[in-house]
């Protein structure tokens, strides 16, 4: 017997090969999966949301911390001041109001007051400090209603030593008496037309507040006064002292650990309009930023974030609000430039494109060395066994072995059956001889006795009344369903017997039923009825 190893519409190699590749996606998709669900795979835009909502957070609450930290310094700089205030002019025996035009006084009451002003400033996180009487040492100026004399200290460095503190306001003899060297830009007044809302601040009914942001008279320094008045016990208001935060000083003290290039982090008044120059900046730690000009347009995106347009640039961040004072909010931005943002999804797509790719070349590579690798002795059998069934070698694949002895098995059972089954056949073939000749004798008698049937249905017709066949043709209308179905019974050939079991019905209806059948279709016997059934159904044959 042959033995045909005809190609199937897959190979085993190829199928192999399929299932493996689908096997490795799956176990690498279900993989990735887990990774994602964990936590421990993501996208970089949803490293940057999470990068960055850590980075406002943090922001926001280090602003928080910090206006808190140095409010609650103010409120005791402000009580310091007052009882310093006090107690020097009780020393001299004056009152607030005689320090006018009284240099002597005013001499002595600064001398008292600049130790424990540089105290606080050595000890709080700013870029200096100051009292501002409301007072002047000379009346008589043409520009004197906006004079006030007091001390105003600025620290040179990040440092907090004494040695680094400057005289930016003040009797310069006082300031190199406590080691405390002019400022550059040195006056002895202050010039009150900076602080727009001065008259107002006279009432003393606030705590303390942060000033917009000024630039000081005669340099490029940008500054915000946090302030709080200095009114005593009587009610008189002595003026006003606090901090200045600088923008410098802001900046290099507030800069953010992040690993994000170019992060920048702004604080500014909550405003309709955002103005950057309304507010302090600063950046990571790492590296320099880039800080927006103009007014900020805010947009909100789909993936939560916010995409801050400004006139020169775009950034993506998040926003928070931090209270400064009962009457004061100030919004923070923590951002980054948009460009960066989407160079670093392209950069992560790009990335992505590649680890897939060499992904699918390995799963590719994988397959298909395995495969081979299996089903090449596989092959190899099969294709000996096509060629030569009946080779006794023995291959290393133990289903070929057992696919030989197998065969080897059938072979005999095989033979014998096909022996038998040509026996059966010859058998077969002898009786079907013997059908077709019997089939062909009882044609031969079919066709004489159709040619009968033919020449007595002819001579039966001859015989028929045709007025009385005519009228038993109108009549079969008249029948009822049940009269119908007894004639067909007669038509079949059943007896009367046979009717009375089928229909199940008494021999007296059967009897008025053929009273009913004979005298509507007009014929007198069973005999003159079948014999117009037949010529009626040879009609329509």
């Amino acid at each position: 017997m042959q033995i045909s190893f005809k190609k199937k519409e897959k190979s085993m190699k190829r199928k192999l090969f399929v299932y493996m590749f689908f096997l490795v996606i799956a176990i690498t998709v279900t993989l990735l999966m887990g990774l994602f669900l964990f936590g421990r795979l993501g996208t970089t835009e949803q490293d940057f949301h999470k990068n960055l909502s850590i980075q406002s957070e943090y922001f926001t609450n280090n602003m928080e911390s910090y206006w808190d930290d140095l409010a609650s310094m103010n409120i005791a700089l402000g009580e310091t001041m007052q009882n310093t205030l006090e107690t020097s002019l009780e020393k001299q025996g004056l009152t607030f109001s005689q320090l006018q035009d009284n240099p002597n006084a005013l001499y002595a009451l600064e001398n008292d007051l600049i130790q424990p002003l540089s105290q606080f400033l050595e000890r709080a996180n700013c870029s200096g400090a100051y009292i501002q009487l409301d007072t002047t040492i000379n009346s008589t100026l043409e520009n004197a209603n906006n004079q006030r004399s007091g001390i105003y200290l600025q620290k040179n460095s990040m440092s907090v030593s004494k040695e680094d503190l400057i005289l930016y306001r003040g009797i310069a003899n006082i300031g190199k008496k406590h080691g405390i060297m002019p400022h550059r830009k040195w006056r002895q007044e202050f010039d009150i037309t900076l602080v727009p809302d001065y008259e107002e601040l006279k009432t003393g009914d606030f705590d303390y507040s942060l000033s917009d942001i000024i630039q000081l008279p005669h340099t490029e320094e940008r500054i915000a006064l946090l302030r709080v008045p200095v009114v005593g016990k009587d009610g008189t208001f002595y003026g006003l002292c606090g901090f200045e935060i600088s923008q410098s000083w802001f900046k290099f003290t507030h800069t953010q650990p992040s690993s994000l290039n170019h992060l920048t982090c702004l604080l500014v008044p909550e405003d309709e309009k955002i103005l950057t120059k309304e507010g302090f900046s600063t950046g990571s730690r790492n590296g320099f930023y880039y800080l927006p000009k103009g007014s900020l347009e805010v947009k909100q995106m789909s993936n939560g974030l916010l995409k801050i347009i400004g006139q020169d640039r775009s950034y993506i961040g998040f926003k928070s609000r931090v209270p400064i004072s009962k009457n004061q909010t100030y919004s923070t931005f923590v951002m980054i430039l948009d460009s960066d943002y989407n160079r670093a999804i392209a950069k992560s797509n790009v990335e992505l494109f590649f680890f897939t790719f060499i992904l699918l070349l390995f799963v590719l590579l994988g397959c298909s060395y395995f495969s081979q690798r299996y089903l090449t002795p596989i092959l190899q059998g099969l294709e000996q066994l096509r060629k030569d069934k009946k080779n006794q070698t023995r291959y290393s694949v133990q289903e070929i072995d057992d696919l030989l002895d197998f065969l080897s098995d059938q072979d005999y059972e095989v033979e014998n059956k096909m022996l038998s089954l040509e026996l059966e056949m010859q058998e077969n073939r002898k009786k079907l001889e013997q059908i077709e000749n019997e089939h062909e004798l009882i044609q031969r008698e079919y066709d004489k006795a159709r040619v009968e049937v033919e020449r007595l249905a002819k001579k039966r017709e001859a015989d028929v009344d045709e007025e009385e066949y005519k009228r038993f043709l109108e009549c079969l209308a008249t029948l009822t369903r049940k009269e119908k179905e007894i004639l067909n019974l007669y038509v079949k050939g059943y007896s009367s017997k046979d009717i009375l079991e089928t229909l199940n019905i008494t021999d007296n209806t059967l009897k008025y039923h053929n009273r009913n059948i004979y005298s509507k279709l007009g014929v007198k016997s069973r005999k003159q009825l079948l014999m117009y059934m037949t010529l009626l159904n040879n009609k329509r044959s």
